[in-house]
């Protein structure tokens, strides 16, 4: 993916909001002082705008970030506390049936709801809903992830019943995805925690220490430690 702030310098849209051109030049130029004020004239003026304006330049902007990378060097705080984050609470309000806010909310958004968010995305918007389902998917590896990465060192730190559950639940939302490549990917790694959490059970039923000469013995090739990490 390129980088948000070249995907929005080069978008010819971006001259209908001349204060946001200015933040991002400034931005992309690292001068903090300016490009901040800038971003609060921008704000200030967006405030003024009705529901209709802003929601265009929340689709315009959403969009560009759903194909770029490093979006935090635009997303910074005033921008999402004081603009967007209201905007979207008052869409949800006002057209409860779209799930774009609630896939902008949960995807982009800081929030202690992001799976319920993307829930109700994926609730309403249904299989069209990727961005969402991979993000859900991403939350549940990072979570297998933290479970299990100081394995190696007799330590689990998850819930045998919890991670089960959520290994099925991924499974399932790993179903609806629809690039072959992408669910191949995640059922590896799915793979990979299943595997690891059967052998768990079953070697604390044998002993309490040392889960990787146990693994060595019964000729398990697991990846100590390996960290998964995906892209949004």
């Amino acid at each position: 993916m390129v980088n948000v702030l070249t995907n929005i310098l080069k978008n010819d849209r971006l001259d209908v909001y001349p204060l946001f051109k200015k933040f991002c030049s400034l931005k992309e130029k690292g001068l903090r002082k300016e490009f901040f004020k800038s971003l609060s004239s921008f704000i200030d003026e967006a405030k003024m705008w009705d529901d209709n304006a802003q929601q265009n330049f929340a689709c315009w902007l959403f969009a560009l970030f759903e194909t770029s990378e490093d979006i935090h060097h635009v997303l910074v705080h005033p921008l999402e506390k004081e603009l967007l984050k209201p905007l979207l609470e008052r869409w949800m309000k006002s057209n409860p049936e779209d799930p774009r806010p609630y896939r902008w909310y949960g995807v982009f958004l800081n929030t202690e709801k992001r799976v319920d968010y993307l829930h109700n995305a994926l609730r309403l918007g249904g299989s069209n809903e990727q961005l969402s389902l991979l993000t859900l998917i991403d939350i549940n590896l990072n979570a297998l992830w933290y479970s299990f990465h100081h394995i190696s060192e007799d330590l689990y730190l998850g819930d045998i019943k919890e991670d089960t559950a959520l290994l099925a639940k991924s499974r399932e939302l790993n179903n609806k995805v629809e690039c072959q490549q992408t669910r191949k990917n995640n059922n590896e790694a799915l793979n990979y925690y299943q595997d690891l959490l059967n052998d768990w059970v079953m070697f604390t039923k044998e002993q309490s220490k040392g889960f990787v000469e146990w693994c060595e013995h019964k000729g398990r090739n697991y990846y100590w430690v390996k960290a998964y990490y995906y892209e949004k």
